[in-house]
């Protein structure tokens, strides 16, 4: 966000993710004869119209709106046409973004806790009050602990930045976010061989492997978007490995219900078949890779015939599909997919993923994947800058999680630290935008951590379960009322947008800038956080000779208007890994005392009576953060355990029995879906239900929660969260 002249390394505040989404837009949610129409005071169709371009902000997509208005409200929500991340599309989440600004179950004030930790018991306070307290709490602690003992959590966001700046101001070093229990051990698979975490050429392929993701309902721009055309007009041919009978694997060409934990055992034996059939592109592995010796004696025993008997996939099969991938090179590509919180060797399973697409010659190849190029914003040159902590964090990742990354922590292994005192007391959390209660597994353990916890702030838009324990709760702005930095993209090609706000702010919240402002001069450093959003912006925008108001022709800027392939294959290309190529065989592995090429360990065996519960998402919300907005819950007011038809036979269940499932963590009591699109030996609980906070009211105790049953595992190499790895029992329940 801001260029100091004093360096500081250990942390970077600028990235902000950015990704998009698009898909159908068949809601319209504006008719006056829908059924998801609520009670907007809607003005007559003879009401003057004004549209604002914008940016989403229901998912981590960022898709491109045009908000229609009428006398000063939000009546719909439309897709921006010339966004190149979500073009004309935008789906049910972003349309449905008119009840984020009108839900009568926002925070409208800040809150200040009455009652016992967790009843919802608060009361209203001005922002000087609840400020003033926020900040005290946070000096008591600094006093008493030292800085370390706040713990700062945030998730993605275009003010999470913001909020970053502040944690280490305060100077903690304690700080997680969310991609610790999402998408680390990806991001560094394929990053250990590529030193870059690329893109994939969806619209162009010819051959797609798809490890379950679920393109088609969890939605990534754009490749949702392309996969979408793809699959309409038989472009490509889609093989689907995944426990579950998705939407993408409805779609595709082959579904494989492999058996959850195996996907390594897949992929080794996939690179053994590209290597010792020798259907590798050798030209390109000799010349840009590093390693192949050693990847091949690594691979020798990992047959076909050997992971047949791991993954319950046909050796006959995998040495298809080996086969299809390299004669449909360099236009085929293995799909990393996004949440990659699986299993405790996923880091090694996106490693071998990768090496695969690096074998068959596909990078930086059209209908391949290709390295994500950004336009460099500019920057605000402050005088000072947030100092170092003056105690070491409490996770030294490094020790447990080699590859952990730093700026985002272990959340797992921070919670379990906390609980312990180890090394040190941490007495104070503070929550940005995020949802630890239902986004952490084991809801009972965050519980106990909460409670231990002298003091709990959380900034966010709605009373949450997290909020409910909190001692104030500040509100924020919605995206809809609120001006914000400028945002990079990458996808499909590097451009920049801004969000407008298009309307102004209904109740007594604040945007995120001002609230740490307001704390950070009650705390003693305003200086770090001394500028407004639209100084921001001109500094941004100063090195292209651009304003604010020249976005808002189309909603974005961009100096190209394709995606350019090859750039990194010309001579004397260095590749960001310790070799200058790609790494086949890491040595960025090899430097942290871990296996260069993966090694399989199989999953636990699981009990006749028990079953291996996944999770996965649908099409209508983002974790647990938009079932109670009043259009999508009216879609999916509940959910249902899917157990598969044998499963259910065998403990006399049926479609709408009420089940108990039980784990060594807890219990939920859940409706059942008997179901042949799920393998006989898992469940699957959708995410996101069983809200604790009667505060919000549609989806409070409706549903169970997965967190309530799922076991605290992490990826060995990230820490990341391992949320394929609990074994429970399913019993029916006499009603």
């Amino acid at each position: 966000m801001t260029k100091s002249k004093k360096k500081w390394s250990r942390r970077a505040f600028l990235g902000a993710s950015t990704a998009g989404i698009a898909t159908v837009g068949g809601l319209s949610l504006a008719s006056g004869k829908s059924k998801f129409v609520q009670n907007l005071g809607l003005p007559t169709e003879f009401a003057e119209s004004k549209y604002t371009l914008s940016v989403c902000a229901n998912c981590v997509n960022k898709c491109g709106l045009k908000v229609k208005t009428q006398n000063g409200r939000v009546v719909k929500i439309n897709p921006n046409p010339h966004f190149p991340k979500s073009r004309s599309m935008l789906c049910a989440k972003g349309q449905a973004g008119v009840q984020v600004l009108y839900d009568k179950d926002r925070v409208k004030s800040p809150l200040i806790r009455t009652g016992p930790r967790g009843s919802g018991e608060f009361r209203k306070a001005t922002w000087e009050e609840a400020l003033n307290y926020t900040a005290e709490n946070m000096q008591k602690i600094k006093d008493k602990y030292g800085a370390g003992g706040m713990l700062f959590a945030s998730t993605e966001g275009i003010q999470e930045e913001f909020f970053r700046e502040f944690s280490a101001a305060f100077g903690s070093p304690n700080h997680v976010r969310h991609p610790s229990l999402c998408l680390a051990s990806g991001n560094t698979g394929f990053f250990s061989v590529f030193g870059k975490v690329p893109g994939f050429d969806v619209a162009n392929t010819k051959y797609m492997i798809f490890s379950g993701a679920n393109r088609l309902e969890s939605f990534i721009t754009p490749d949702t978007i392309d996969l979408i055309d793809v699959i309409k007009n038989k472009k490509a041919k889609l093989i689907v490995l995944d426990p579950r009978y998705t939407v993408t694997a409805s779609k595709a060409d082959v579904w494989l219900p492999i058996k959850p934990g195996t996907d390594l055992a897949f992929y080794l034996a996939l690179i053994h078949v590209l290597i010792y059939e020798e259907l590798y592109d050798k030209e390109f592995v000799a010349k840009y890779t590093q390693g192949l010796e050693e990847v091949k004696e690594g691979v020798a025993k990992y047959t076909p015939e050997w992971a047949e008997g791991e993954t319950e996939i046909p050796a006959n099969q995998i040495r298809e599909i080996a086969r299809e991938l390299a004669f449909y090179a360099p236009r085929a590509f293995v799909y990393k997919g996004r949440r990659t919180s699986w299993n405790t060797n996923d880091t090694e399973m996106r490693q071998a993923m990768a090496m695969a697409n690096a074998l068959i010659g596909n990078w930086d190849q059209k209908g391949g994947i290709y390295p994500k190029q950004s336009i460099r914003k500019g920057e605000m040159e402050l005088d000072v800058w947030p100092p170092f902590p003056d105690q070491d964090c409490i996770v030294p990742m490094e020790e447990k999680h080699p590859l952990a990354n730093a700026a985002d922590g272990a959340y797992l292994d921070f919670r379990e630290k906390v609980m312990r005192d180890d090394p040190y007391p941490v007495r104070g959390y503070f929550v940005y935008k995020q949802n630890p209660m239902h986004s952490l597994p084991d809801r009972k353990k965050t519980i106990e951590m909460l409670n231990k916890m002298e003091f709990v702030a959380v900034c966010d838009i709605y009373p949450t379960d997290t909020a409910m324990y909190a001692d104030v709760i500040l509100p924020e702005d919605t995206y809809l009322e609120r001006n914000d930095p400028v945002i990079g993209f990458k996808d499909p090609y590097p451009f920049l947008a801004v969000r407008q706000a298009a309307v102004p702010r209904l109740h007594d919240t604040q945007t995120g800038l001002e609230i740490f402002q307001g704390l950070a001069k009650r705390l003693g450093f305003p200086e770090f956080l001394d500028f407004t959003i639209e100084d921001l912006v001109k500094a941004q925008l100063k090195p292209f000779d651009l304003h604010r108001e020249d976005l808002l022709v189309t909603g974005i800027w961009t100096n190209q208007r394709e995606t350019v392939f090859g750039k990194t294959l010309k001579e004397g290309h260095r590749f960001p890994t310790p070799s200058g190529k790609i790494e086949i065989a890491s040595e960025r592995f090899r430097r942290r005392g871990l296996d260069v090429v993966p090694k399989y360990r199989p999953p636990e065996m699981i009990p006749k009576d028990k079953l291996r519960v996944i999770v996965g998402k649908n099409a209508l919300f983002t974790h647990a953060s938009n079932q109670n907005n009043p259009w999508l819950h009216e879609l999916m007011p509940t959910n249902r355990i899917w157990i598969s038809t044998k499963a259910a036979e065998r403990r006399m269940i049926k479609s709408g029995d009420w089940v108990k499932v039980t784990s060594p963590v807890g219990e939920i009591k859940i409706q059942a879906e008997v179901t042949e699109k799920i393998r006989t030996d898992c469940v699957y609980v959708p995410h996101g239900f069983d809200h604790m906070s009667k505060m919000m009211s549609r989806v409070y105790g409706q549903g169970g929660c997965d967190s309530d049953i799922l076991v605290t595992r992490e990826d060995k190499i990230t820490g990341n969260a391992a949320l394929h790895e609990t074994l429970v029992s399913v019993q029916k329940l006499e009603v």
